[in-house]
This record gives structure tokens, sequence and C-alpha cells, in this order.
């Protein structure tokens, strides 16, 4: 238990609460090589495979998705299959024109250009007409994906968690992709690196294999200046915290904003080595997210305005809202009423439509028993799907009467009491022992109640608001919710948040990140 001593008593209070038993503390100090690679059938195969289609000069094409988890798959599986000395190609659909996943028309190109092994990444088990498609054309067809299986996939061969070893059951589409170049022999640390921000992006839960793998990755960021990803970042010291806010947002921001640009120029961008080309498509990608971000505000502001709070679950739509971007918008809007929140885009074909919800508050069992989906994936706190023009009203009418009815109670999250005397630069550091935090363990909330305010003043147009508290300490709400800028300051009873170091100008202090404001 060497480690445990070099703790502060924040840190200490920390991992107690996490993990509870004391036996079992020291193994989330522990910084472990990776597993070695996985040895099932299924990996066997796909090294077989791939080792004839060098010998036989066959052409690979490589189906990826538009998030990071599906472009940092993508941009891994195309290199370590080059490396490898295989003839390679890719392609990510338009998330607006074509959605999510491999489709028919897809593979009818590929076909068509000579491609005799399909390999798709971050998705495939929910694409079997396209997959019947290709096998009907004679071509191999090799799913790696890590999305829930709801009916058996008929494909060459299934590269998936449930079919690897136990400490692979965590991986993300990224994870996978790597774990496959690994089987090969070709990955190196860039690939490394781009699974543990996929991980962090997919927020896959930090443990087994995911966790050695954001780990190392970030260990790497930390040590030395990669030319794709260090440029995104702004603090001089790398945790999950960072790769998750200034990283996997502008990775996503293409995919999200289609009809601005290519998001296959993404994976073009991480492949690249040519220093002027990186500089020139890392400025776009900037270009594109600030875009996003000036898109996001705007239809947040609009969609506020729509919102009935006294709804049990909240629903708006208009053929304003840009379909990329709904799902950001009821995340947000989700986070300032804590209640469910379904975001739609209106198109000519019909509506797409984004929900997110409160923790126990289950998407996909609420929406389970509308039968006039078009299209419709999701898991227990986010869910997106597509509706037809003339069965709209049927689903609002459906979201009332199922909303009426439907019981569901708000799982609370753990908060640790904390005194602002505990928030110093040490103090805070001294978490980096237990790093990455992420599902399965969870950071715990800080909970500082009837903080002594001493000033305080709002900028961006009441937008974020900075709270100085008599000790000096800085507790800064960004994206405050409107209602609460009409609240009393006198009224406040606690702020929940985290801890943070915070770097201007060379001069690094301790800040209290509020996520929320309990009133009396």
């Amino acid at each position: 238990m060497g480690f445990m001593t070099k703790l502060s008593n924040l840190a200490q209070q920390v991992l107690n609460t996490l993990e509870p038993d004391l036996e079992k503390q020291e193994k989330w100090l522990e910084h472990n090589e990776l597993y070695s690679c996985s040895e099932s059938a299924e990996m066997l195969s796909f090294r077989e495979v791939i080792e004839q289609a060098k010998e036989e000069g066959q052409k690979i094409f490589v189906a990826g998705d538009y998030d990071c988890d599906g472009i940092m798959a993508t941009t891994i599986m195309v290199d370590g299959l080059r490396k490898f000395g295989c003839t390679v190609g890719f392609y990510i659909p338009d998330r607006i024109k074509e959605g999510y996943g491999l489709n028919t028309a897809t593979i009818e190109q590929a076909y068509q250009k000579g491609y005799t092994i399909l390999v798709t990444v971050d998705n495939g088990v929910k694409a079997q007409d396209a997959l019947d498609l290709a096998a009907s054309y004679g071509m191999t067809t090799i799913v790696t994906d890590h999305h829930t299986i709801e009916h058996e996939i008929d494909c060459d061969i299934l590269i998936h968690p449930n079919y690897l070893e136990e400490q692979f059951s965590t991986l993300c589409g990224a994870g996978i992709a790597f774990e496959c170049v690994r089987s090969l022999g070709t990955d190196n640390s860039y690939h490394l690196l781009l699974a543990a921000i996929a991980s962090v992006g997919d927020v896959m839960p930090v443990i087994k294999q995911t966790r050695r793998i954001i780990q190392q990755g970030i260990q790497l960021l930390n040590e030395k200046r990669e030319m794709h990803i260090s440029p995104f970042i702004k603090d001089s010291k790398v945790n999950e915290v960072t790769l998750s806010f200034q990283v996997v947002p502008k990775i996503n921001a293409v995919g999200r904003l289609c009809n601005m640009a290519n998001v296959n120029n993404v994976v073009r961008y991480l492949l690249s080595e040519d220093p002027v080309e990186v500089s020139k498509l890392h400025k776009q990608i900037e270009e594109i997210n600030d875009r996003r971000k000036k898109i996001s505000d705007q239809m947040c502001n609009y969609a506020m305005n729509m919102v009935h709070p006294e709804d049990k679950v909240i629903l708006i739509q208009s053929p304003g809202f840009h379909e990329g971007i709904i799902g950001l918008v009821a995340g947000k809007i989700c986070a300032t009423y804590d209640k469910p929140v379904i975001v739609g885009a209106q198109n000519v074909d019909g509506y797409k439509l984004s929900m997110r919800s409160p923790k126990g508050f289950h998407c996909m069992d609420f929406l389970g028993d509308f039968e006039e989906f078009s299209a419709i994936g999701g898991h227990e706190q986010a869910a997106g799907f597509s509706i037809d023009l003339e069965a709209f009203g049927r689903f609002v009418q459906y979201v009332k009467t199922k909303s009426a009815n439907y019981s569901w109670k708000k799982q609370e999250e753990s908060s640790i009491l904390i005194d602002p005397s505990m928030i110093c630069i040490e103090d805070i550091e001294s978490l980096d022992a237990l790093r990455p935090f992420g599902p399965a363990f969870k950071l715990p909330m800080f909970k500082m109640e009837h903080p002594k305010i001493k000033t305080y003043y709002d900028f961006q147009n009441h937008k974020h608001r900075r709270y100085t508290l008599d000790s000096g300490l800085t507790c800064m709400y960004f994206n405050q919710p409107l209602l609460n800028v009409k609240l009393s300051v006198n009224k406040i009873q606690a702020f929940e948040g985290q801890v943070q170091i915070s770097e201007y100008q060379g001069r690094r202090q301790p800040n209290f990140m509020i996520e929320k404001i309990n009133y009396e």
C-alpha cells in the first residue's frame, strides 16, 4: 500500500467513497501495461483474412461512423492495415443525408471500385441489409463494433466485446479497432492515443483494458507534443477532462455540421504526416467547431423560449433546427430543467429527434411502445430516432399520454462535503493518482454548503457567472440556466460541482466548477 500514503485527505475521501473495500483500493492506483492481445477465435480469423488479403493484393474497404469514436476507429483501422501492407480505402457517411451506419449504396460503390473485403468500425451490428448485399457480391464481411447486438448478425467475422476475453468487455469502437491492429503487430503509440480519446468521448466504463488505454494515452500526451491532437489543447497538463472538453467536441463538430464540411477530411487530417496540410486542416476543424458553438447557442436560446416547464417530458421541434445539433440542445435543456427532453428537427421527409434524460429515466423504455419510428437507436439516457411527417402528431400524443402515467425515480448522485479551505492546487493534483474517472469509477460531486459569497458578476450576456468567496476561492458557473439569473444570491444553500486547476498567462489557481446550485 505504498501509494496510499501519498494521497491527500481529499483524494483519500474520494477513494473511500468510490471503493469502500480497503483491500481493493490499491488496484485503482495501479498503472499497468496493456493486457496482451486477444487470442479469441474471431481475432485469429481476422488476422488470417488480412494476411491472405495482403498476399493476394485484395482491396479492403473500411466503413466508419461520424462521431469521435467512429472517426478514431476509422483512422486506426486504415492506418494499421496500410502499415501491414494492404491496399485500403474508407468512407464515413453523411450524418444528415445518409444517417447512421453502413448502407447498401456505399456497398454498391465499394464493389464497383474493386473492394473485395469489407471491414466496419464502430457500426455494423444493425446493417444486415448492407452486409447481405456485400456477401451477394462475394465480398468478405468483417464487422467490428461495440453496440448492443439485438439480432443475430450474418457476417464472416464478428469482432465484438461479447465475443472477446473479459478484459476487453468495455472497449469502444476505436478500442476494438486498436485491438485488431495490435493483433496484426502494426499498432503504435499514436493508435493508442486515438483509442484513449475515443474511449473518453464515448463515455466508456473506465475499467479493464479501457482504463489502461486511457491512462497510457494521457501519459503520452503529457510526455510529448503530438502534431494532430496537441494543437486542440490549451492546458499544460492533460487528463480525461481535458480530452472530454478540448478535443472530443472538435472532432465531433465536423460530423455534426456535415452540410458545411466533410467528416472524411478529419480522418485525412489524422492520417496526414505533412505539417503544412495538418496545420491547414486543424484551422478548418477549429473554425467548424466555432460555428457549431454559435449555432448551438442560437438554437438553445430559441429552444429555451419554447419550453413548457410544467411538462413531464419536454418535447419541442422546429424546421429551423439543425439536426446535427439537436442532441446537444436536448442535453442542455435536460440539465437545466432536470427532466427528460426531446428536441426535433423537421425536414422534407419527416422529423429527426434526439432525446436526453436524467439518471433514473430510461429513454428506450419510455419510447418502447410507439410503433411508428422509421429508425431508432439509443440507450438509457440518450436516444435518436426518425418519424415520418404523417406520424408525428400521433407521436406528440403518445408522449403526452405516456408521460402522464410513466413513473420513474431520479437517481441521486453521491456527493462529498467539502470546505473551501480543502480546495488548493496540491489537493486537486493529488486526485491525478486516481485518474481516469468515468463510468464505473465516477468522480463524485463535491458539495460546498452555505458558501460565503463576497462578489459575483455575469459575462457573455448572463451566459456565465463568476463567484468570488470570502476565502478568495473562485467558483465558476458556465452556461448557467436563465432561471438562476433571476434568483437571489442570498438564497443559495449550496454549490455542487467539481474542483479544477485553471491556467491563465502562466498562472495556476484552484477553481470550483459549479454544475448545480441548490437554493433555500
